[in-house]
């Protein structure tokens, strides 16, 4: 098109009488959510009544996280960790060296928790995967996978795309300084194959709320060698988010959805990030704490919940992981 031709176009349109700014298409984004540890099971199966698999048996898979479904609707990828073995076989319990130690088990049908409430990724790199040996480890991964669900076994990426953005997610165990090492390989394939990379680690101190220094180190090392968000469980209990070297750490999300106490720490939160496509990539646009309760009830009901605004508990969840204040109640 010639100037003059441009310039005549541009005068017909001022001249038509159209005012205001021609509206752009907003950018595609893709939004995550991450919750902790979920035992969907119960200690060495126990079944009987008032516990989880007795609920699992007796209503229906989407009483369990009812209370949350919609938010992972809402979302494009939900990711959990799943801290037990499902398997309708009768397995032998791989020995831990005491009878007082935990083995979680439940029926394969309970993957349906997660598939019937939109949980896209099971992560699977924890220190009860193989609670019954390789067989349960096996029954498990099938289990999930013939509900739909990604499953994110110990070192072994996997890819998402949606909206036009890929992630790449890593979960795996690391238990001490140096640990990270290992994935620094697979760090590097995951930024070859995708926009934003995610490792889900499991480790740590349980059972409380100040972070080992030696995950400080390791978790900013997986940043330092491209990981984009780092998203840690195991302590069973919140803990703090930092943000680092352009990416972000949370520390420790607590449980979830769990089978494997009567009355755990009821403080846990859903984490989200959405993720923008322009035209030169695709950026972190903004993240949110939800904080939940890990039961409704007097005792575990095993039905996480979102906490209301109003609630004390809200504020302090949210302000202990974002660093507003420094412990909790």
């Amino acid at each position: 098109m010639s100037f003059f031709k441009f310039l005549l176009a541009i005068l017909m349109f001022l001249s038509s009488g159209v005012t205001g700014w021609i509206k752009l298409p907003a950018p595609k984004t893709l939004t995550m959510s991450f919750v902790g540890d979920c035992t969907i099971a119960t200690q060495k199966g126990a079944s009987g009544e008032g516990t989880f698999n007795w609920y699992a048996k007796n209503y229906e898979p989407t009483y369990f996280l009812e209370k949350v479904a919609d938010i992972f609707r809402a979302d494009d990828i939900t990711m959990v960790n799943c801290e037990n073995v499902l398997s309708d076989r009768d397995l032998t319990r791989r020995d831990k060296g005491s009878d007082t130690a935990f083995w979680f088990i439940g029926p394969a049908s309970s993957a349906r928790i997660f598939s019937s409430s939109s949980v896209e990724v099971a992560g699977f790199a924890n220190n009860h995967a193989r609670d019954y040996g390789q067989a349960g480890y096996d029954d498990t991964v099938e289990a999930l996978k013939a509900q739909g669900l990604t499953v994110a076994e110990d070192g072994e990426p996997v890819y998402l795309e949606k909206n036009g953005i890929r992630v790449g997610i890593l979960a795996c165990g690391i238990w001490y300084l140096g640990q990270e090492r290992n994935y620094y390989d697979e760090l590097r394939e995951m930024e070859a194959n995708s926009d934003f990379q995610v490792v889900y680690p499991h480790g740590g101190t349980e059972g409380t709320y100040e972070v080992d220094p030696w995950r400080v180190t390791a978790f900013r090392n997986l940043i330092d060698h491209g990981a984009d968000l780092v998203v840690g469980t195991h302590p069973h209990r919140i803990q703090p988010i930092e943000r680092y070297n352009g990416g972000t750490i949370v520390y420790g999300l607590g449980n979830f959805c769990f089978g494997g106490n009567n009355r755990p720490d009821r403080r846990t939160a859903i984490y989200q990030c959405t993720l923008a496509l322009r035209k030169d990539g695709v950026e972190f646009k903004s993240d949110l704490v939800i904080p939940c309760t890990v039961f409704t009830g007097s005792r575990n009901n095993w039905q996480p919940a979102p906490i209301p605004e109003d609630d004390p508990m809200y504020d302090e969840i949210y302000n202990f992981m974002y660093g507003l204040t420094e412990s909790l109640g």
